[in-house]
């Protein structure tokens, strides 16, 4: 039952189900996870079915709700269905999308677009292509559009882009003129389409959108990626009797890469210009990792790489003639550089811009011309994001972290011209904030890990003065909590660990330890929210952020850098040793697990610590030669860079030094780490004469296995062997 705390009856008996979200400023009216919301007016407190005063909790008169929006594409669909005579299909409507990482894959239905003010639509039927503008009818623009993929509308409506089999097109609606952008797309050619380390490493898993209209729909800016050169891995479906094979074009660290091109083309015309490049000697092998445009069009806005990332450049190019100039550039020496969001632009010109520099991301002000104006936020904290920016009162809520606290989310207020910035949130806890229709008060419902939930009523102008409790949840009895704790590490920094104790928890027996791990770069594992599992009834389970994935900040991060898994497991065993200082805790029966990275911590902890009896490694990198170029050499250099930070970090050629027990397991047709590194890292343990290892393949999966089966061997390995 929840108790809850506010000082007017209004609010008595209201039940509360409080739950784990990620800070995020909602809008006004925005229904949160506290059941206390702003109305629809953005000045009116809504609790449940009541309506309050936010200045003394009263009882107000009820609020209508905000008008359902209305659906945007009806007049287009309505208009659609009478051209084509007949009711259109709703997955012609939404379009088939490929939920795949493999690039290239048939689309059989490119989906309704429709511009942002829905008085122009474009829809593909049966290959046909059919345009509507508000107040008309639909009209047959084209043929011979069947299977086409990557189906884009011009924002004022004009155009429509797409990938015709290798080759982009520009079809004007107007009068159905199609210009060939390409013509020589081929398997090593792509246009306005990514490639698979592209999309991986760069864009996002599973987006391969490599086109950008301009905000007037005058300009296409698209990519263009040669991969000749680049290594073809085979992925291998060994189930069927005639085996099924993809070739997948994959550049391993220090291979060739994929050589990508900006280029943007005019639909009035079909004439395309390149974007000068030429100012990058070949010797950077420069990656654009990414495209945008200025809010007025007239400048295409992108961001170029080295191949090892080590800078970054922010530039505009004029699409008229391709010509560029570079307004700002970030470095690093002693670490990388993360691809950083595209500029937020300001009203009078300015753009605020996220960096790195310090060692935490902060906000920063330019003007157009790459002049910095203002440190808008800073100090030894992250900035996540922005939440609301305010640019007639000069001033922004951001997301972040506190000082000594990464485990939490808060929020801080802070001026655009650098002048003040304050902690909205000072409670250490997870926080998620809904603002008022002016900005001025806010709902703050926060929880940790002990702690399942308050909401309270804030003031952004004095967010630690006049603060109402508005409700409280309690945790119910007889929970196995985890438990938070910061640590020293043998060199002094402070690491944040939590463990679960059993069920049925008797301090005077001992217990194992469990570790589950990822522990790659800026990938924390432990969060500071109510999740209350079910813990098991046989061992301790430990978690610990090390400090390269410790969400504190670059400064941080960075300690991994040329050598994978070195100082991470120096971490881990940190927190082993910590928690085995309790006598109920067993040093001798200390195991670890992990996917994917954390498949890599744990064959490469068995294979550089005798301080765990067992470890179970899924869809591991067991060399770091073997993963791609673009995720593996921002972090560890090139192998012909950084020789000797590969070596350190390989499992396979440790292979001779396992032991405890370790079971490895892998999907036979995973095309993201590939099962070569787990046949790799068998080979060399056989050839070591090593008895103490399992393997387990899963045929047909992929970087991810869903198998129960995989579940039970789990719970039997760690049965017999921890």
């Amino acid at each position: 039952m929840t108790r809850l705390l506010a000082p007017s009856t209004l609010l008595a008996g209201l039940a509360l189900a409080l739950v784990a979200t990620p800070l995020d400023a909602q809008r006004p009216g925005r229904r949160g996870g506290s059941g206390i919301e702003w109305a629809a007016d953005g000045r009116t407190l809504q609790v449940g079915d009541k309506f309050v005063d936010p200045t003394d909790l009263s009882e107000v008169a009820p609020v209508a709700p905000a008008a359902p929006a209305a659906d945007p594409r009806a007049a287009a669909v309505q208009a659609f269905a009478a051209a084509y005579g007949k009711e259109i299909p709703r997955t012609v409507l939404s379009g088939t999308r490929a939920r795949s990482t493999l690039p290239r894959q048939p689309i059989e239905d490119p989906g309704l677009e429709i511009t942002a003010d829905g008085a122009h639509a474009a829809l593909v039927i049966d290959g046909v292509l059919w345009a509507w503008s508000e107040g008309g009818e639909a009209r047959k623009v084209a043929e011979g559009l069947a299977g086409v993929r990557r189906f884009d509308l011009a924002p004022n409506g004009s155009a429509v882009s797409y990938l015709d089999g290798y080759d982009l097109k520009v079809t004007r609606l107007a009068d159905g003129k199609t210009f060939e952008v390409s013509t020589d797309g081929s398997e090593d050619l792509f246009y306005g389409e990514l490639d698979w380390v592209y999309q991986e490493e760069v864009y996002g898993r599973f987006d391969f959108e490599a086109t950008w209209w301009s905000p007037d729909g005058a300009h296409l800016a698209f990519l263009r990626i040669e991969e000749s050169g680049v290594d073809t891995f085979t992925v291998i479906d060994h189930t069927e009797k005639t085996l099924e094979v993809e070739l997948l074009k994959y550049p391993k660290a220090g291979t060739i890469n994929p050589r990508a091109s900006l280029h943007v083309t005019n639909p009035g015309d079909g004439k395309s210009v390149a974007i000068d490049l030429s100012a990058y000697p070949a010797s950077d092998e420069i990656l654009i990792v990414r495209v945008d445009w200025t809010p007025e069009a007239d400048r295409c806005v992108f961001m170029v790489q080295d191949r090892e990332q080590t800078w970054l450049d922010l530039v505009f190019a004029n699409p008229a003639d391709g010509s560029v100039r570079t307004v700002l550039r970030e470095t690093c020496d002693d670490g990388w550089v993360n691809r950083l969001p595209m500029p937020r632009w300001l009203d009078d010109g300015s753009f605020l811009w996220e960096s790195e520099r310090t060692g935490f991301k902060h906000l920063y002000r330019y003007d157009r011309n790459g002049k910095l104006l203002a440190t808008v936020t800073h100090g030894e904290w992250e900035m996540g994001g922005i939440a609301r920016l305010d640019e007639a009162k000069g001033e922004v809520i951001v997301t972040g972290t506190q000082p000594g606290y990464a485990i939490g989310a808060s929020a801080w207020h802070a001026k655009l011209d650098g002048s003040a910035q304050t902690l909205l949130t000072p409670e250490k806890a997870s926080h998620s904030i809904q603002l008022n229709g002016d900005g001025t008060l806010f709902v703050d419902t926060w929880q940790t890990m002990s702690n399942p939930g308050e909401v309270w009523l804030r003031s952004v102008a004095n967010p630690t003065e006049g603060v109402r409790k508005l409700a409280a949840r309690s945790a119910p009895e007889g929970l196995n909590l985890p438990v938070h704790e910061q640590i020293e590490a043998r060199d002094g920094e402070i690491l944040d660990v939590a463990y679960t104790l059993p069920s049925g928890f008797d301090p005077s027996k001992t217990y194992p330890v469990w570790i589950n791990t990822y522990s790659g770069p800026d990938a924390p594992t432990i969060r500071d929210s109510f999740r209350p599992s079910r813990p098991s009834d046989w061992y301790v389970l430990l978690q610990v952020n090390v400090r390269s994935a410790s969400g504190r900040g670059m400064k941080y991060t960075k300690q991994c850098y040329r050598q994978f898994g070195v100082q991470e497991l120096k971490d881990i065993e940190d927190a082993v040793d910590w928690i085995c200082k309790n006598e109920w805790a067993d040093a001798s029966r200390v195991g670890i697990t992990g996917w994917s990275y954390g498949g890599f911590m744990t064959a490469f902890a068995l294979t550089h610590s005798k301080k765990f009896r067992c470890g179970i490694a899924g869809a591991g990198v067991y060399d770091w030669e073997l993963y791609d170029t673009i995720y593996t050499e921002r972090y560890m250099a090139t192998p012909q860079h950084n020789p000797e930070g590969y070596a350190a970090s390989s499992v396979v050629k440790a292979a001779k030094d396992l032991t405890g027990q370790l079971l490895i397991v892998h999907g036979t047709m995973d095309d993201n780490v590939h099962l070569q590194n787990a046949v790799m890292f068998v080979d060399e343990l056989q050839k070591a004469g090593k008895m103490n290892f399992e393997m387990m393949i899963y045929p047909r999966s992929r970087h991810g296995v869903g198998s129960p089966h995989l579940q039970a061997l789990r719970e039997e390995f760690m049965r017999k062997y921890l």
